[in-house]
């Protein structure tokens, strides 16, 4: 069996000075060295490449990246040659979508890599993939969405290719196309950005005060609902507001429901509530009553 690299759903055939092994599988010994010594995932992660022969993590996947373009480039007259990884989806795409006919695809078109990478990030956060397409955006309607979102411009074409590497569906519509995206996703990005941008206000004693004053609060064992119902003021649903907030944690939006909820027996994980108080702008220990 040829050493591979399993990297965006697809394997790619890769030298052998990456270990032998594949990202997935570091990731699964990490998670039991993560159990097993009550680390955080950084350095669950470091510790198990370390035991590999690299550095740190960000070496591992450093060196992983480097065999992907190397065997991209190798491959990239032959596509039967890449295994299961049908390049005829993107023929004809340029960064302005589906315009260039019927020629193949270059990948050396999008040389903006950091970039798609931030675009494929986003994606993992807000989209799940669904059975049908999704018709109610474009990929150029979509495009736009993530624009706002990350605060840079995005191209039709960088998106679609985004997507494809995170393993969506293509349904093309001329130079656009649709994607087997979920609703829900689509809603939540949609408001991402006043959700996230309420959040950033400066108000920490008026948060105080409204605890001073409204004493009843003081039974919110932490005050994220309090805080979302003064700054946002009710024009977002709460529903909403946890699917943006799950998204950029890495959590369901069930779980943020759970974990804001005003009787709530379970402790949010420290490494969560950190990333929670960086999202609402408070120091960890002003947002919990103990």
């Amino acid at each position: 069996m040829s050493d591979i690299l399993f990297c965006d759903k697809k394997y790619i055939t890769m030298k052998t000075n990456v270990n032998k092994h594949n990202v997935d599988y570091v990731k699964r010994l990490a998670k039991n060295v993560k159990r097993e010594q009550n680390l955080s995932h950084n350095e669950a992660l470091n510790i198990t490449v370390k035991k590999l022969g690299f550095n740190n993590w960000k070496h591992f996947l450093n060196e992983a990246e480097k065999q992907i373009k190397e065997s991209v480039g190798n491959n990239q007259t032959n596509p039967n040659n890449l295994s299961v990884t049908d390049l005829n989806k993107l023929i004809g795409l340029s960064l302005n979508g589906f315009s260039n006919g019927n020629e193949k695809f270059d990948y050396s078109t999008f040389t903006e890599i950091k970039k798609i990478e931030k675009i494929r990030t986003e994606i993992r956060k807000y989209f799940t993939k669904t059975k049908s397409f999704n018709l109610k955006r474009s990929s150029y309607g979509l495009k736009h969405e993530l624009e706002r979102h990350i605060g840079v411009y995005v191209a039709n074409g960088e998106l679609i290719y985004a997507m494809y590497l995170e393993g969506f569906d293509i349904k093309r519509n001329d130079i656009n196309c649709y994607f087997n995206i979920s609703s829900v996703g689509l809603g939540n990005l949609s408001i991402s950005n006043k959700v996230l941008e309420s959040f950033k206000t400066s108000w920490e004693y008026e948060l105080e005060d409204h605890l001073k004053v409204r004493k009843k609060f003081k039974k919110y064992k932490y005050h994220f609902n309090l805080i979302i119902r003064l700054l946002l003021e009710n024009y977002v649903t709460k529903k909403s507001v946890y699917g943006v907030i799950g998204a950029e944690i890495g959590e369901t939006s069930e779980t943020i429901k759970q974990w804001f909820a005003i009787e709530n027996d379970e402790l949010i994980p420290e490494e969560k509530l950190i990333a929670l108080s960086n999202i609402f702008k408070f120091k960890p220990e002003k947002l919990k009553n103990f």
